[in-house]
């Protein structure tokens, strides 16, 4: 009789345990973490809790005691980061998500660019670059004859330009009086495609104003979305008169802490960024991230976000771009094909451009790279936004939403779908939808202008991905790589 009760109870026990992983997936809490490889998805010793309106610490002492709960002096918002023992951060943050205090408690998950194949060979390109940059914001609608074509020496490769009909779109705006801010590894500040309109930043990796960059992804990314045009060098970007607000929150690895993310959303719409460009990934839903992503939005930022490059790694969700009131961004090749590395998923909301794409790599000014990746398909977005917001800057975020999707050129399945979300961004077409918006008088005649309505849509909502890496080449040829 012993002997049957301890074998019903080692069963028992036994399908608890196999139970567990069920449960826990089914509990709306924290799962279990996703490896990259042998690696954890979150740092250790760390979580963030954020606090119910109200309370500023913990109210369950003997458990604090039981993690070693130590606070920190960070602070974004509600959200505060703690140290706890390493090994404990899930167990701790589900022990803390019990208190009446907390709202939410969680890993301080990793973060990492989403770059895939900076596969580039070094270009010339000389010729100095200055100026000063101004924080006024201000409608403007260029002459019918603003724009033109870039003598840049690299522009006759930015296939890319022409495929969306940037000059065209450059008739109507280039992108002045609106700041693009650049959460990533920092932007090269002295760099002459980008040095004029870079506004002072802030570094959450080293903690001081210096935003500059020691990875080269950041610098990528902002020359896609504004370097200078019309200065002999280099390359144009689609939003070449806006300004960049350059936030580091990506070391000279291209990693960094969803903590340092979450508190540079918050810094970068308290700056007055309009448009906010994230090409990275983390494998965390994290609740710290979306509640900044929502501060960010209620602020009126356009939050962009790369959906990843590991479509052909079994495609897996990422963050942010899978989070709220992100808009997610697919890549597509010359042919109007999807990227074979672009995450796909219902959380894609638009695709652009995003291979072999040239951009300006630090720490030489001199350096051009042919990249591959959601990560430059995202500042090309980005750069359109802006374009809009110069041109229309009483348009509501929803409404500069609505004139990206809605002026896109539908590829894949009819409508929206996984690979393209509502389609490739047409620049031209967008600044037409844009135009057609303003007061009659403001129009201009060399501007086909349609008359669709423009009708704010809800952005998706989860499943994201993830970063691939650069590797010289003279012709470019590029394959995306982690």
């Amino acid at each position: 009789m012993v002997t049957s009760s301890l074998s019903r109870s080692v069963l028992i026990s036994l399908c608890l345990i196999l139970l567990l992983p069920l449960l826990s997936s089914c509990s709306g809490r924290l799962r279990s973490p996703r490896l990259i490889g042998k690696q954890e998805t979150y740092a250790s010793g760390r979580i963030l809790i954020k606090f119910n309106s109200g309370f500023s610490s913990v109210s369950m002492t003997e458990t604090a005691k039981e993690y070693d709960l130590q606070p920190s002096s960070m602070s974004c918002g509600s959200v505060r980061l703690h140290s706890v023992r390493p090994g404990t951060e899930l167990e701790a943050a589900e022990a803390f998500m019990l208190d009446p205090a907390v709202e939410y408690a969680e890993p301080d998950y990793l973060i990492f660019a989403a770059s895939a194949g900076e596969n580039a060979a070094k270009e010339g390109g000389v010729v100095s670059y200055g100026g000063a940059g101004s924080r006024l914001r201000q409608s403007t609608l260029l002459t019918a004859n603003g724009g033109g074509t870039p003598n840049d020496p690299f522009y006759d490769r930015q296939w890319a330009l022409a495929k969306i009909s940037a000059e065209a779109a450059w008739k109507v705006s280039t992108g002045s009086n609106v700041i693009i801010a650049v959460i990533d590894s920092g932007v090269d500040l002295d760099h002459p495609e980008l040095s004029a309109r870079v506004l002072e930043g802030y570094d959450f990796v080293n903690e001081d104003s210096e935003a500059d960059d020691d990875y080269g992804h950041g610098t990528l990314v902002a020359g896609v979305a504004a370097a200078a045009a019309h200065n002999e060098r280099g390359i144009a970007g689609l939003a070449w008169n806006a300004q960049i607000l350059p936030v580091k929150v990506l070391d000279s690895q291209g990693q960094g802490v969803s903590s340092n993310l979450t508190c540079a959303l918050y810094w970068a719409a308290d700056e007055g960024a309009d448009v906010i460009n994230i090409s990275i990934i983390s494998f965390g839903p994290s609740f710290g991230m979306q509640s900044a992503i929502n501060y960010a939005a209620n602020e009126g930022a356009l939050v962009f976000s790369a959906s990843g490059n590991l479509y052909e790694q079994g495609n897996p969700v990422t963050y942010p771009a899978a989070l709220d009131n992100v808009i997610a961004v697919g890549a597509t090749d010359r042919d109007d094909a999807h990227a074979w590395f672009s995450s796909a998923g219902t959380f894609v909301d638009i695709a652009a451009p995003g291979v072999s794409i040239y951009s300006p790599f630090p720490p030489t000014h001199e350096e051009y790279r042919s990249v591959n990746g959601t990560s430059l398909a995202t500042p090309h977005v980005v750069g359109l936004a802006a374009l809009i917001l110069s041109a229309a800057p009483s348009l509501s975020s929803a409404e500069v939403e609505a004139v990206i999707q809605q002026s896109a050129v539908d590829l894949g399945d009819a409508s929206k779908d996984d690979k393209f979300g509502h389609g490739r961004i047409d620049a031209s077409a967008a600044m037409s939808l844009t135009i057609s918006s303003l007061p009659v008088q403001l129009l201009l005649p060399s501007v086909n202008s349609p008359s669709p309505t423009v009708t704010p849509t809800a952005t998706q909502s989860p499943t994201a991905d993830s970063t691939p890496e650069p590797s010289p080449t003279p012709s470019p040829t590029p394959t995306p790589s982690q």
